[in-house]
């Protein structure tokens, strides 16, 4: 072999061995499928008790929920919302 052509299967071979795969890989056996994202805060449905502006709304716990300026005036007291509560002080009762 010429040293042009055993450069390039050094190079090769290389580059083959630094593509293989580290870690579990979809499809393979003993791995899973796909593998789910972590969740930072759990989001729970609870009733809108009040709305703190500019961009808070207070559940019936007194948890709390940031939303943009489009949401908070979108929801109505009252109604059900859909968030990361953050728990809070007990709300007053109505």
């Amino acid at each position: 072999m010429t040293l042009r052509l055993m450069a390039v299967v050094a190079i090769a071979g290389t580059v083959v061995a630094g593509c293989r795969v580290i870690g579990p890989v979809a499809g393979r056996p003993g791995t899973p499928a796909t593998a789910p994202e972590p969740s930072i805060t759990a989001e729970t449905t609870q009733e809108v008790l009040a709305k703190r502006a500019p961009d808070t709304l207070v559940a019936r716990d007194g948890s709390s929920c940031r939303v943009g300026a489009d949401v908070y005036a979108a929801t109505e007291i009252g109604s059900q919302f859909r968030c990361p509560w953050v728990p809070g002080p007990a709300a007053p009762g109505p």
